[in-house]
């Protein structure tokens, strides 16, 4: 797949280092934010819509659903299929995992379902919290984009079909406090 023009989905701060290491390579054409970042990033790209012309279009930590995605690739920050929809952090940590990690797939009409082009994990430890494991996150996460991109211009369109792809168990948003120590992460 030939990659040069990305449109970037949302704002956090995993979005911004994300695109720190991407832009000496990628043409980042512009981004459009998330209503609600969990962690604010500095996006230093225009807000644009999906009417621009992309070849790829890349949600990271975006919080909105996207109708009839079209070229658009989720950096999932949970492991792909048993960690699907929100609050994935919260949720590692109440069902006692050893690990968590990020997954890159190939958006469908479905919730975090779709061909499994990547994942990268990391340790969840005793006594770990959401924002330990964020803060691990944005250790891999950044060199996980880049290195599953150059991946993704690897495979062909049909290889990226061919990808695994199982239905994932959704987490919706659950009654967990937000950490008021994200905010401190920049």
């Amino acid at each position: 797949m030939h990659i040069k023009n990305i449109l970037i989905l949302g704002s956090t701060l995993l979005t911004e280092k994300a695109i720190d290491m991407m832009r000496h390579r990628y043409n980042l054409i512009g981004h459009i934010p998330s209503k609600k970042p969990t962690v604010e990033g500095n996006i230093r790209l225009p807000i644009v819509d999906m009417d621009v012309d992309y070849d790829i279009a890349l949600s990271i930590q975006y919080d909105r659903i996207i109708k009839n995605p079209v070229n658009c690739f989720n950096v999932h920050t949970g492991l792909l299929p048993k960690y699907g929809g929100t609050n994935i952090l919260d949720y590692s940590i109440k069902n006692k995992e050893k690990e968590q990690g990020i997954t890159l797939h190939k958006m469908t009409d479905k919730l975090d379902f779709g061909p499994i082009i990547s994942k990268s994990t990391y340790p969840v430890l005793e006594g770990d919290t959401a924002y330990d494991l964020y803060k691990r996150l944005l250790c891999i996460g950044p060199n996980f984009v880049f290195a599953s991109l150059e991946l993704l211009q690897e495979l062909s369109e049909e290889q990226i079909e061919e990808c695994y792809t199982e239905k994932p168990t959704i987490y919706k948003r659950g009654e967990f406090k937000i950490n008021k120590k994200m905010s401190t992460l920049k």
